[in-house]
Order: structure tokens, then C-alpha cells, then sequence
């Protein structure tokens, strides 16, 4: 009892310290949330821009259950291979449809937690400014690209697994060091930071260790499914290891050993796929070794630059002139070889802190720096969302520079305060000083996070942005045209695309596309639109679309040999492509080859399996050959994707008629004439199955009113259509 009673005071303390060390976990948590949901409020109002349409909105794959098996089985049929972002787009699909809001607010709330875990990360390793580190991140303007695109959830959701599992083996390996380190050495800026002694056995012997490890892999793994630019964590890892404990131990590179391999398999994955599926392929892409060296060097510097000076903040950013580099341009690639060099020289004078920033910027940014291509290399080198990871190695190393900045000066007052008898000046110099700089800071960047997180309520505000600044932005003139076009502004459409050619000289295979397309809808009229096609495809061939498109203006000008021809080619460049194998079937089903029309759809199938118009053609020459229950099939397999896809419900209804079964066709006859209200061949099937399940009265009825149907419909037309429509 009286032990008890001695011992109360003690507890009672260490339930208050609980209490305490839990609110300094929640209550900096609390404020990055608030943080982000002011700075991205804006984003509750924004809607769909850019290729949200393939990722998203026209991707049959992320709006049925059925799509799952080829979404994590089936690479070749995706954009790219993120089967873990396509699953999440699924789920949030099944739960509020397309309403844009849903799809922000989990992008908002992904970029509140990876700014929790990177605040953890950083202050496991011992940061000082580890929060206010993490805040800058997270409201920084260059963010707003990655939040505000809702097909950029591939780089959020990556990130809040990779963050996770760097969490996990941080303190698998024992890095974490807050407040334990009897060793001293410099920090980033010079300050003195605790580090530990150098192990000498290794982390891998100690018991329970796999518990931490294993779970660690599975979220890097996992990180890889979302986006695989995560592959240079297993890099940044080592690299914190070395920086934390002077060297790298045999045990943790021999844990980063499976997450590099799956890291490299993956990565080599989304380069294929970036390459055949995605069309960075062809002579826009032909850049020499010379050529890439000069864009990396440019793109390596491109990106602090812009966390300095975030404005303007654009979609697009203007090429780099590959054409015309002059010797000064080598600049660029050796200055980015010679920072680290540097840094690693003066490593004893200023500490190790400034060479691991500037490396894990440098080892994270290398995926996209143009070493291997990708597609929007076409029009760009460099994207505000390509640095999402790479830019916390720069924002660190400023932060913590600031911090020790902080502590160098309060060090300068303290001298002055004992010099001069005053407290005042020490009292500035260790609370206000700092928390009213970094307010300010965080205040403005908000701000500016906030105005440009506004461009993105319509994607015609994006372009018209781009445009304010550079008016030649033959990008952003083209997709504005675009938008025009698909909103029927025939004209002001007319106006942009003849822009952009006039800036490209004539000789840009987007341009010439759009233009192409829009003179067949404005004027009708197939023949001022393929001089036009021949010259996109001539500048690029890798352009299915196009390709088959060509091929069907052709083939209405009876140019049968050129149409078949053509698709040929594309199919030799690109064997892959569902486009052009869909199209090459309907050339055989028309010349009357339905075999080989068979083959074609189904290898279209193969790439493209959620295609429901595809599976209509290959269920209607499976059916006119005679194929009825493999064309049965087919339609089943349309009805699991669309299960109200009106002429799957009616040709399902034919088939079970011409094999017998009229009860069972009655079912999909009556869901296809609700469907199809004014489809006279609907009402007329209807009317056959109920005679042969010997309901006359219904069958009358259904009749009754095809009759009704067509008269309205011939006496709405002119006489030669109304001859066609009888026929």
C-alpha cells in the first residue's frame, strides 16, 4: 500500500508525458491536414483535364469488376503497367461514379498523409526542421500539377507506399537516431548533428528484425504497382544509411537486393510499355547520346529553379532547341556532375548532410531526365510533377540550412546578450524569430498554391494559361482547338489548330491530325482531310489512330489496295495495337473474308479486352457464319461489361430464337426493346418469340407498334430515304 502510494506521483507522470508525447504526434498531424486542405481547396471545384479520359472517364477496365483480371493479368492492355492505380480508380468509381469531386478529395487527402509520413521520416533521421520540411512539401506550387490531375494519383498513392516502407526499414536498420547519437558531426548547413557510432555487425541479426523488413518489402512492392518511378528508393535508402552511420552495412544492402531487382524488372516493364503501347517510338524520339546529355543537364537544373521561383507554373513548359545546342549548352550536364563532386569533397568541412540532399535530388529526378524516352518528350522535357519525390532532397537541404542559420544566430545573440546584459535579443533569436519566418513562408506558399490550384476547374483554363505566357505554345494552341472542336466551335477551333501549324512551320503530326479531322466534320469532305493525314503519318507513323483512320477515308474512296496496304504498315510497326487490328478485321469482313476478320478481332481483343464495340463486330461474323453459339458467347461476355448495352441484348435475343430457346430470348428481347423504344427491329423480334411461345395478344401489340414506328419514321424522310428505309 504504501509502496503504491510512493510510486503514484511517478505514474502519474508518465501518464501525463503519454499525453503529451501523443498531442505532439496529433496536433503537428492536425496541422499539415489543415495545411493541405487550405492550400488545395480550390481542387474541390476542379473536373477532369488532359488524358483523365484513357486513365479514367473512357477506360472500361476501372468501371467493371470484370476489368480487374486484365488490369493486375493482362499488361498489354493498359497505358501503362500501375494495376495498383487502375484498382484504386475502380474502387473509387464503384463508390461515387464519375463525379470529379470523389477523385480530388482522395488526391487532397493522399497528399495530407505522405506529408505526415515524410514529417515522420524526417524526424526519425533526427531533422530539426523536419516539420516544417514537410510542410513546404506539401503546399509547395509545384505540387498542385500532382494533386490537381487526378490521373497523377499514380504518383500520390506510389508515394504514400514508398514512404511507408521507407518508414519501416529506416527503423529496421536502426537509423533511428532522435536524441540517442554520442557521435557529433555537421549537418547539412554546418550545425552539429548526433550521429551514431559505426555498426559493425549489421541489423539483420537482431531478433524480430524480418517483422519490420518484410512488411517494408511488400509496401515498396506495392509502391512499384502504383508507379515505378519509386524504384530509386531502395538507392535513397543506402544513400541515408551511409549518411546516418558513415558507411552502408553488408545487411542493408543485402535487404534493398529483392526491392532493386523487382525495382529493375518493373521499371524495364513500364519502359516497354512506354515504348509500344504508349508511342514513344519513331523519329521524334530519335535523340542522339550527345542530344540526351544536353537534356539532362538542362532538366537537372530546370527543377530547383522552379521550387525558387515557382511562377509561371505551366502544363507544358517550352522545349529545349535539340536542334541548335551550342558548346555553352555542355554547361548544364557538367555543372550537374560537379555539384555532387564538390559536395563530396567538402564533405569534412561542411558536413555529409549537403552531398545527401543534393544525391538523393540527383538519384531521384534520374528517371525522367531523357536518358530513356518518353512520350512527352514530344512536346516537353520537363513536367512540374516529375519532381514530386526528387524535389524533397532540395526543400530539405534549404530548410535545414535555414535552421542552422537559426541556431548559428542565436548563438551570435547569446554572445551579444552576455556582452550587453539583455535578454531580449536571445528570446527573438530562439522561438519568435524562426516560428515567424516559417509562418510567413508557409503562408505565402499557400497562397500561391491556392491561386494555381484554380486553373484546374476546366482543362481550357489550363491551356489558356500556358498561352498567357507563351503564346507560341503550339501544345497548348492545338488542345484548345481540340476542346473547341468537341464543343462544336467550328470556327474559333479552325482559328487555333491554323495557329499552331502556322508556329510548327507545317510540320507537326499533331496539327496536321486535328486539322485533318476538323475539315471532315466542319466541311464533310474526305479529301482536303487525308493530305493532311499522309503528312501526320509521314512525320510519325507510330499513330494507330491515325493510321486507321487514313485507311477508312481511303476505303470510302474505293482505294481498297491503299487502305489495305496502309494497315499493313501499321500493324508491322506497331503489332500490338488493338486499333489497328480492329480495324484490319472490319477490312476483311468487308472484302468478305470473315475468318480472317475473326482473327483480327480477337487478336484486338487480346490488347484491348473491355472493347464492347469490338465484341459486337467479332458476335455479328461470328453469327452471319453460321458460329451461333460462339457468337452467344461473345454477347455474354459484351453483357458482363455493359450490361445494357442495347444490340448485345438483341442479337443474344436472335440467336436463342434461331436455336429454339424463344422463352429465353423473351427475356433479353424485352430488356432490349426498353433499351431501344423506337428500334422497329427490336419490337418485331419481341413480336416473333411471343408467337412461338404462343402469346398472339402481346405479339399483336409489339407488332402494332413497329408498324406505328415506321410510319413515323417514313413520313419524316424525304422519298429516296424513305425507299431505302422500307427496303
Amino acid at each position: 500500500m504504501i509502496d503504491t502510494i510512493y510510486r503514484m506521483p511517478e505514474r502519474l507522470e508518465e501518464q501525463r508525458a503519454k499525453r503529451f508525447g501523443l498531442l505532439n504526434h496529433l496536433l503537428p498531424a492536425a496541422g499539415l491536414v489543415l495545411l493541405c486542405l487550405g492550400a488545395y481547396w480550390p481542387l474541390f471545384h476542379a473536373g477532369y483535364i488532359w488524358d483523365d479520359d484513357v486513365w479514367l472517364t473512357q477506360n472500361g477496365a476501372v468501371q467493371s469488376w470484370n476489368g480487374l483480371w486484365y488490369i493486375w493479368f493482362a499488361p498489354q492492355t493498359s497505358t501503362q503497367y500501375y494495376p495498383l492505380v487502375y484498382t484504386a480508380f475502380l474502387l473509387q468509381f464503384k463508390l461515387w461514379g464519375l463525379n470529379p469531386l470523389g477523385y480530388h478529395l482522395v488526391n487532397i487527402g493522399l497528399q495530407a498523409i505522405n506529408s505526415i509520413l515524410l514529417w515522420r521520416i524526417l524526424r526519425l533521421l533526427g531533422l530539426k526542421s523536419a516539420w516544417v520540411a514537410a510542410a513546404v512539401w506539401a503546399i509547395h506550387p509545384v505540387q498542385v500539377e500532382t494533386v490537381g490531375w487526378i490521373t497523377e494519383q499514380k504518383n500520390l498513392l506510389s508515394a504514400a507506399l514508398g514512404f511507408s516502407a521507407a518508414l519501416l526499414w529506416i527503423k529496421w536498420a536502426g537509423l533511428d537516431v532522435t536524441g540517442k547519437m554520442p557521435v557529433s558531426e555537421k549537418t547539412a548547413s554546418g550545425a552539429s548533428e548526433q550521429r551514431p557510432p559505426v555498426s559493425t555487425g549489421g541489423c539483420m541479426s537482431r531478433v524480430g528484425d524480418w517483422k519490420l523488413l518484410l512488411p517494408a518489402t511488400i509496401l515498396f512492392v506495392l509502391a512499384l504497382l502504383a508507379k515505378t518511378d519509386i524504384c530509386t528508393l531502395p538507392a535513397a535508402l543506402l544513400l541515408v544509411a551511409w549518411w546516418k552511420q558513415g558507411r552502408i552495412t553488408r545487411a542493408e544492402i543485402l535487404s534493398v537486393i529483392p526491392w532493386l531487382l523487382v525495382g529493375a524488372l518493373l521499371a524495364c516493364m513500364t519502359i516497354y510499355i512506354e515504348h509500344g503501347t504508349a508511342g514513344a517510338l519513331g523519329p521524334a524520339f530519335g535523340f542522339s547520346l550527345e542530344q540526351r546529355l544536353i537534356i539532362a543537364g538542362k532538366d537537372f537544373w530546370f527543377y530547383p529553379l522552379k521550387l525558387f521561383w515557382p511562377h509561371p507554373l505551366l502544363a507544358v513548359y517550352p522545349r529545349w532547341d535539340v536542334d541548335h545546342f551550342t558548346p555553352a549548352d555542355w554547361v548544364f550536364p557538367a555543372a550537374a556532375l560537379a555539384a555532387p563532386v564538390v559536395l563530396w569533397l567538402l564533405r569534412k568541412k561542411i558536413g555529409c548532410g549537403p552531398f545527401t540532399a543534393v544525391a538523393y535530388y540527383a538519384i531521384t529526378i534520374s528517371p525522367v531526365l531523357g536518358f530513356t524516352s518518353f512520350y512527352t518528350m514530344i512536346y516537353t522535357f520537363v513536367a512540374d510533377h516529375y519532381q514530386y519525390l526528387a524535389s524533397i532532397g532540395i526543400i530539405v537541404l534549404v530548410v535545414e540550412s535555414a535552421a542552422a542559420g537559426w541556431e548559428r544566430l542565436r548563438g551570435y545573440l547569446k554572445k551579444i546578450e552576455a556582452e550587453k546584459n539583455t535578454t531580449g535579443l536571445i528570446l527573438w533569436g530562439n522561438r519568435p524569430g524562426p516560428m515567424i519566418a516559417a509562418s510567413a513562408l508557409l503562408l505565402e506558399l499557400g497562397v500561391l498554391t491556392w491561386g494555381q490550384s484554380q486553373l484546374y476547374r476546366k482543362p481550357t483554363d489550363i491551356w489558356n494559361y500556358v498561352l498567357s505566357y507563351h503564346p507560341n505554345s503550339w501544345l497548348a494552341l492545338e488542345q484548345v482547338g481540340l476542346y473547341n472542336l468537341q464543343a462544336g466551335d467550328i470556327k474559333d477551333a479552325e482559328e487555333y489548330e491554323e495557329q499552331a501549324m502556322a508556329v510548327t512551320g507545317g510540320e507537326n503530326f499533331f496539327v496536321d491530325a486535328n486539322l485533318a479531322y476538323l475539315y471532315v466534320r466542319a466541311y464533310n469532305d474526305i479529301s482536303d482531310a487525308i493530305p493532311f493525314l499522309e503528312q501526320s503519318v509521314r512525320l510519325n507513323p507510330y499513330q494507330a489512330y491515325n493510321i486507321y483512320s487514313l485507311a477508312t477515308f481511303y476505303e470510302q474512296l474505293g482505294q481498297m489496295n491503299k487502305a489495305s496496304a496502309l494497315l499493313n504498315y501499321g500493324l508491322k510497326l506497331m503489332p500490338r495495337d488493338s486499333q489497328l487490328h480492329r480495324a484490319m478485321g472490319e477490312y476483311y469482313a468487308r472484302i468478305g473474308q470473315p475468318d480472317a476478320a475473326i482473327t483480327e478481332f480477337r487478336a484486338a481483343l487480346d490488347y484491348t479486352p473491355d472493347d464492347v464495340p469490338v465484341m459486337y463486330d467479332l458476335a455479328i461474323i461470328l453469327a452471319n457464319t453460321g458460329r451461333q453459339n460462339e457468337a452467344f458467347n461473345e454477347c455474354q461476355r459484351i453483357l458482363t461489361f455493359d450490361p445494357g448495352f442495347p444490340d448485345a441484348l438483341l442479337l443474344c435475343g436472335k440467336l436463342l430464337l434461331l436455336q429454339g430457346q424463344p422463352s429465353d430470348a423473351i427475356d433479353y428481347l424485352r430488356q432490349a426493346v426498353d433499351a431501344l423504344p423506337d428500334n422497329i427491329d427490336t419490337h418485331l423480334t419481341l413480336a416473333l418469340a411471343l408467337e412461338k411461345t404462343g402469346d398472339p395478344e402481346e405479339a399483336a401489340v409489339q407488332r402494332a407498334i413497329a408498324v406505328e414506328l415506321e410510319k413515323q419514321i417514313s413520313s419524316s424522310k424525304p422519298a429516296a430515304a424513305r425507299v431505302q428505309a422500307v427496303h
